[in-house]
């Protein structure tokens, strides 16, 4: 068998290109003879070594780029905990009103908060969190919050327990909160977030809308509707905030998987729950999709420009137009 690298045999393109890469390098001097020793078994040690200096770069490399996915998941660093909220420059500046919060581990009552650092807000107090540029958030009492990343494509948070109320105007998409279930996605709009002790996620808009996301499934909630997001499940069928208990039950039962829950939602369903039709629209195939959207339709008739086709197909074009003919209802 033929091994480029020894006897010159076959094709290796990278063991050429490395040689050619070398060639300035390659010895031209006379040899001289060989000892009638036995050969020092240095040049082996120093090769060994020099191997295992790569391994101890590569290893350092791959521990620093775990680090820093460790340090997005949430987990104090040595870079967070060398933050001080006190002196950053880049963040977003926050005033905590009802006692000091505990900003990269230190006690303050103003700053900024820089992209890594955790900040623990103490009971019965509120502190406000400028957005930038484009809003503020109201931090409540006993919240664990920390600033992910900032910038012009991306003002990302990450709400670990405790409450929120945030106040946006911004583009669609620009502004994001991350939490154990589900990340909400701003897309101008006015809400409240919630994480409990269990880890759940309630998410209630009052004004524009949000998407609940979590990679798989996405729930679209509009002004005056709610939803919960459970860890491993994400996002549920959104309500109306004032949804009865038969149909905010139906739609428990729907998330859950009964079969004949679908039947009691339509059933159900007002002028009001738009939100939940929609959100319905968006799980459900075949005929039954096309049953939601009937039942949509005559809710809240929509122009006939708009292709049932293209939304009967998921198209999201027509799924946006929808969406923000709702919100014109």
């Amino acid at each position: 068998m033929s091994d480029y690298l020894f006897d010159k045999h076959g094709d290796d393109a990278e063991v050429a290109q490395l040689e050619r890469v070398l060639a300035p390098f390659a010895h031209d001097a006379p040899l001289r003879p060989l000892p009638t020793r036995e050969p020092r078994r240095r040049p082996l040690l120093a090769a060994l070594a020099l191997a295992a200096g790569l391994v101890a770069i590569l290893v350092w490399t791959s521990r620093g780029d775990r680090t820093a996915d460790h340090l997005a998941s949430g987990a104090e660093d040595g870079r967070a905990a060398s933050l001080d909220c006190r002196d950053a420059v880049a963040g977003f500046a926050f005033a905590v009103d009802g006692g000091d919060a505990r900003c990269a581990g230190r006690s303050v009552g103003a700053g900024v908060l820089p992209v890594g650092a955790w900040l623990e807000t103490p009971r019965d107090s509120s502190t406000r969190l400028e957005v930038a540029d484009i809003g503020q958030l109201t931090v409540h009492g006993a919240s664990r919050m920390r600033l992910i990343e900032t910038g012009e494509d991306a003002h990302r948070l990450q709400l670990a327990r405790g409450r929120v109320s945030a106040a946006v105007l911004a583009p669609p998409r620009l502004f994001m909160v991350d939490t154990p279930a589900a990340t909400a996605v701003d897309l101008g709009c006015a809400y409240e977030l919630t994480v409990d002790e269990r880890d759940l996620t309630y998410l209630s808009v009052t004004s524009g809308e949000v998407s609940l996301e979590d990679g798989a499934t996405t729930a679209w909630v509009p002004a005056g509707s709610e939803v919960v997001a459970v860890p491993g499940r994400g996002p549920g069928t959104p309500v109306a905030q004032s949804a009865g208990v038969a149909l905010r039950d139906a739609v428990s039962r729907f998330d859950a998987g009964e079969a004949d829950a679908l039947t009691a939602v339509l059933t159900l369903a007002t002028a009001a729950d738009f939100g939940t039709l929609y959100s319905l629209l968006l799980r459900t195939h075949g005929d039954t999709r096309r049953q939601v959207l009937r039942t949509l339709d005559a809710l809240h008739p929509y122009p006939r420009e708009l292709d049932e086709a293209a939304l009967l197909a998921g198209d999201p074009v027509a799924l946006r137009a929808l969406q923000l003919r709702l919100l014109q209802r």
